[in-house]
């Protein structure tokens, strides 16, 4: 039995679009220090003994498990090779024996990501520290090289019992921790994206001006990736809704709480267009919009040049694997989800509330009039 057509259009695109939900993150431990040719290098692992060195500490994402089997793979592979290129044996006949073996044994690599690990074995080797090249391949698959998914991925996709909702769990590398997002006020609720606040316990919002408050999920769609928040207490006045849908090559702007632990806790405003009335595969629920948008963007409000909302932030392309699959990268391909969504949810609750007026106005003055109703949503 298939997918129903909506559903199977939102696995597909889930492959290769990132929700921008923002994870927690943790510190990592990298070296600087510069090989025997004069290259700089950044690894995990020390470097050979005697050689001079610079430790940092970073902030990283959280590694999910999937992402560390995926290495665990590499890792094995790079072992491999290292035993290949001592032998003797060629890049070129070493690739192909890698070919071979990786099918075999179902890894699930990639032949893109298979070359990348044989140059980074095979040149690791001419630069004379190769004395744990298959630790260090670890390191940097772990820290993002290697690609991220594997080659039954796109093919497996249709026969997946993935939620059918705006960003699968697995695609959006969200882990059990700490999530953020951003909300907004309407009705007397507060907007956002299902898949940031979906499975968590508890849930906050922040305000601009820095105070925070509980909040609970009061209705949801999950294949519309669309939630709304019930919080105790008043609330900044809503924002307006649009009644008609954007057109081709309207200017829209976000206002937004991207990478709040890198960029900082004030909203961050980003402009764009309407670069499409459909999303990915012609989807008829999604707006496809060059604003750029970051992870923390998820569950924005995306709005006219009225201040109206016309849709919900909440995807964005993975130009990486884009890249990885047809050579081309793309520039600022990102998604909404259309606002009548929205008020699909709202219809089934009613809250009586104020809502801001419809009015063109400078980006400057829209910004400040809507400050105040868009919130940082944290979910734990």
């Amino acid at each position: 039995m298939g997918l129903p057509t909506n559903r199977l259009l939102w696995v597909l695109s889930c492959l290769i679009l990132i929700a921008l939900a923002s994870t927690s993150v943790q510190a990592q431990k990298f070296y600087k220090w510069t090989d025997a040719n004069g290259n700089v290098q950044y690894t995990q692992s020390p470097p050979p003994e005697g050689t001079e060195s610079e430790q940092r500490v970073v902030a990283t994402r959280e590694i999910s498990e999937e992402r560390r089997k995926y290495c665990a793979a590499i890792h094995s592979l790079a072992y491999r090779l290292a035993g290949y290129n001592r032998s003797g044996m060629s890049a070129s006949a070493a690739s192909d024996a890698m070919r071979q073996y990786e099918k075999r044994e179902g890894l699930n690599v990639d032949d893109i990501a298979l070359r990348e690990l044989v140059n980074f074995v095979f040149s690791a080797s001419r630069r004379d520290y190769d004395t744990d090249i298959a630790g260090r391949a670890l390191d940097a698959c772990l820290g993002g090289s290697f690609g991220k998914l594997g080659r039954r991925s796109l093919a497996s996709a249709p026969e997946e019992k993935a939620p059918s909702g705006g960003a699968q769990q697995g695609s959006t590398g969200q882990a059990e921790g700490r999530v953020t997002g951003t909300g907004w006020v309407t009705h007397g609720l507060i907007a956002t994206n299902y898949h940031v606040v979906n499975g968590k316990d508890r849930i906050r919002v922040r305000f601009s001006d820095g105070h925070e408050v509980t909040a609970f999920v009061g209705e949801s769609d999950k294949d519309n990736d669309v939630a709304l928040l019930r919080v105790s207490g008043a609330l900044p006045v809503g924002l307006p809704l649009a009644a008609d849908e954007a057109g081709l090559g309207a200017e829209v702007f976000t206002l937004g709480y991207p990478h709040t632990d890198i960029m900082g806790s004030n909203a961050k405003l980003s402009t764009g267009i309407v670069s499409s009335t459909t999303g990915m595969r012609d989807d008829p629920r999604l707006y496809q919009i060059s604003v750029p948008v970051q992870a923390g963007n998820s569950g924005g409000p995306l709005l006219n040049r009225n201040g109206e909302v016309v849709g919900l932030v909440t995807a964005k392309l993975s130009a990486a694997q884009v890249y990885r699959w047809t050579g081309d990268l793309p520039q600022n391909v990102n998604y909404a989800v259309k606002v009548s969504f929205l008020n699909r949810l709202l219809q089934r609750t009613s809250a009586a509330s104020a809502e801001m007026p419809a009015q063109t106005d400078t980006l400057e003055h829209h910004a400040a009039r809507i400050g105040p109703s868009v919130v940082l949503v944290i979910a734990e």
